[in-house]
């Protein structure tokens, strides 16, 4: 993804024993997409949108 969209992936998750979903951002247009991937290899767009931003918490 990051070659081909110049998108960065920003985070990933466990749904369930078999399906992950990864947030991916494209930083200097806002734009995202949440993607699903399977364990038979089959990935799928869950969703898409436009001026994301981060949210993490302050360290400090």
């Amino acid at each position: 993804m990051k070659n081909a969209l110049g998108a960065e992936r920003r985070g990933i998750g466990l749904r369930d024993p078999d399906t992950t979903l990864e947030v991916w951002v494209t930083l200097h247009s806002g734009d995202w997409l949440i993607i699903q991937n399977y364990a038979n290899g089959t990935s799928c767009i869950v969703a898409m949108g436009e001026h994301w931003e981060d949210s993490f918490a302050d360290p400090t």
